[in-house]
């Protein structure tokens, strides 16, 4: 979703912007580390075959400024283990690390369906496309 802020369409841009550009104390953005992992890798790929976009992990790094990072250590590693539900593992461990914080945050904001679907079905947290997470922050506001 991180990437979409920056990359794909016009309307997903501005999709992603605004839940990162959210100023509210009341609303943190919560992530596993593995966000950075992910943003790396997908940066490097992107520059390589677009190199105008030379500018991306500048730009990439204070996006995730102010999102607060949750630890990859053995604890969300073993909660990922453990999730039954056939899952890619990367995904997994972004399950586990929300999981591990059902009581603390208010959804989760995924545009991969799989791992959306086993968040739901697992009924700790629930999980929205940027959207829908937009419309709450909209709601919250008005």
């Amino acid at each position: 979703m991180l990437l979409r802020a920056f990359v794909d369409s016009e309307t997903d841009q501005g999709i992603a912007r605004s839940l990162l550009n959210n100023k509210r104390e009341s609303l943190a953005l919560v992530s596993s580390e593995l966000l950075w992992l992910e943003s790396d890798r997908a940066i490097k790929r992107l520059a390589k075959q677009h190199p105008t976009l030379d500018s991306l992990p500048t730009w990439t790094a204070l996006a995730l400024e102010p999102v607060q990072m949750i630890d990859l250590d053995r604890q969300v590693i073993n909660a990922a283990r453990a999730i039954p539900e056939v899952i890619k593992s990367l995904d997994a461990i972004h399950v586990a690390s929300a999981e591990l914080l059902a009581d603390a945050i208010a959804f989760v904001v995924t545009c991969d369906r799989q791992m959306a679907a086993v968040l739901n079905q697992r009924g700790l947290v629930e999980a929205v496309t940027p959207t829908e997470a937009v419309a709450r922050l909209r709601r919250t506001i008005d």
